[in-house]
């Protein structure tokens, strides 16, 4: 969003609550009480408190969502978005400049194969059932490694204009309003030193991702009124992340074919990976959730691969990696043949190869954030999390197994042994934890009392105060969620462009405290 708005004529400023590196005292911010589902207990695996913020840790993952995934599904209670895709796909090919993509949409069906000059397989899978499904892998062309994922931080203060000023070590606390808490005033923020600043402006925009958008709002409360944006307690409410885990494994022996099918693609010097996703016809005829499987390969520690590009690096593991080098020389060559030759990946020397999945939640307000007892250092409440599972979602993950696995048999491919808990119809393990994909928690609704947000991302009865991120997304497909964030912000830029025709002068000053 800064970015888009730079050079607009307004003047933005961009308040972070990390640094330009990462620092144990602001890491301790991050900490939240859980009362739900497991969740990751390193909170930097999964939520990353510094410019740039989760793209210091994301796996450069890249798609859009489905159609189906904006319509009101009748088994899905709380489903439907007030925008569809014909209005999202613009804005997903403007994000790709931001991400680093080949294309911003249109590469994750069977158009993939024309932006990629390839044939599709003679044979595929059967689409009453499944779908082939893509995801693209963001990719930093100023990094040396030429693989390497956007990381938003390294460049950012580079490409920011003129016009907007940069703050770090600067954590937003709570959001003030006029006495009627009808608009915006401005907001208060916290330094490390334990002082409290006020930051004046004519709107704002909330991007601190789906826990923290909503401790936020939550803790804009004055007196005995609601939180701000809370009159009809919204906030916080229908929580989801993406269950993602093993349903099933492969014999490592005989696995190639289904790994040349199912692997990476080398396209405009982008990767792409191949999988799969439930059809929409039988998610609407067994009710089921929109789910997608791909490999997972559990990398060998001694791959030649990962070898080459710490020699590259300069940083080599001797004699370990020279040995790997030697030992696998054949995986090098044949991977230099996929690589220039068919353009695909490059073969890794796996020690396991698995079917993973990941399938998206249905929508409950009981699953949600709330704010604890417990403060942070800078005397914030910590927030109080109460992630829900349903049993639709392990119904989903089952079905989905049961099904790759029978239409990789009818195609001759290998055919994985189903996860004992799938096999049992069990519920999913608690190894299942969220994976840094918090959404809903703002969602966008046009009924105030469904939702926190319209659909041009503006808190409902606030005027002036704006959310961004996977908070407002109703629902959360299968899946992850970045490509959507970036999008919806640059949605949301030009909506601001637009309705702020006149630049307002932001006014800091300091209290002690």
């Amino acid at each position: 969003m800064a970015q888009e708005l730079s050079n607009s004529g307004l003047k933005v400023v961009l308040l972070e609550s990390g640094g330009l590196e990462r620092q144990s005292d602001i890491d301790a911010l991050d900490d939240i009480e859980n009362v739900g589902r497991p969740r990751a207990k390193d909170q930097w695996s999964v939520r990353n408190r510094i410019l740039g913020g989760s793209s210091h840790t994301w796996g450069g993952r890249c798609a859009g969502f489905d159609a189906i995934d904006f319509e009101e599904r009748a088994w899905v209670p709380f489903s439907g978005w007030p925008i569809g895709m014909p209005e999202i796909i613009p804005y997903l090919d403007r994000s790709a400049d931001h991400l680093g993509l080949a294309v911003g949409s249109g590469f994750s069906d069977q158009r993939f194969w024309d932006i990629a000059n390839k044939k599709p397989p003679g044979t595929d899978v059967d689409p009453q059932f499944l779908l082939p499904f893509f995801w693209q892998f963001s990719r930093d062309d100023a990094e040396s490694y030429p693989f390497e994922y956007m990381r938003f931080g390294r460049h950012l203060p580079a490409r920011l204009g003129a016009s907007i000023t940069l703050v770090t070590g600067a954590t937003v606390q709570r959001i003030v309003a006029n006495e009627a808490a009808s608009a915006v005033r401005g907001l208060e923020f916290s330094t490390l030193d334990g002082r409290k600043h006020m930051l004046a402006a004519a709107a704002i925009a909330l991007c601190a991702g789906g826990i923290e958008n909503a401790r936020i709002l939550l803790n804009s409360k004055k007196g005995a009124r609601a939180a701000l944006g809370n009159d009809r307690d919204q906030v916080g409410r229908y929580l989801m992340d993406h269950l993602r885990g093993s349903t099933a494994f492969f014999k490592l022996a005989g696995s190639e074919a289904v790994q040349r099918r199912f692997g990476r693609y080398n396209v405009k010097g982008r990767f792409f990976r191949a999988g799969l996703r439930l059809s929409p016809d039988i998610q609407r005829r067994e009710a089921l959730l929109n789910c997608a499987a791909w490999l997972g390969e559990d990398i060998a520690p001694d791959d030649p691969w990962d070898a080459l590009r710490r020699f590259a690096g300069r940083s080599p593991r001797l004699p370990r990696d020279a040995i790997s080098l030697i030992v696998n020389s054949g995986l090098i060559i044949r991977g230099a043949r996929d690589y220039f030759g068919a353009r695909n990946g490059v073969p890794r020397k796996l020690e396991n190869l698995t079917l993973e999945c990941m399938c998206e939640q249905v929508p409950d307000a009981d699953s949600r954030v709330t704010l604890s007892d417990r403060r942070d250092r800078l005397g914030m409440r910590l927030p109080k999390v109460d992630w829900r599972s349903h049993p639709d979602e392990a119904r989903t993950l089952h079905r989905m197994a049961e099904l790759v696995a029978a239409e990789l048999a009818r195609l001759g491919l290998p055919e994985p042994t189903l996860a004992e808990w799938v096999r049992d119809r069990a519920e999913i393990p608690p190894s299942f934890v969220d994976v840094a994909h918090p959404t809903g928690t703002t969602r966008m609704s046009s009924d105030p009392g469904k939702g926190v947000v319209d659909a041009n991302c503006e808190v409902h009865g606030v005027r002036g105060l704006f959310v961004s991120g996977s908070s407002v997304f109703p629902t959360a497909g299968h899946c992850n969620p970045t490509q959507m964030i970036v999008a919806m912000a640059v949605r949301l830029a030009d909506h601001l462009k637009a309705r702020m025709t006149r630049s307002v002068p932001a006014k800091v000053t300091a209290n002690a405290g």
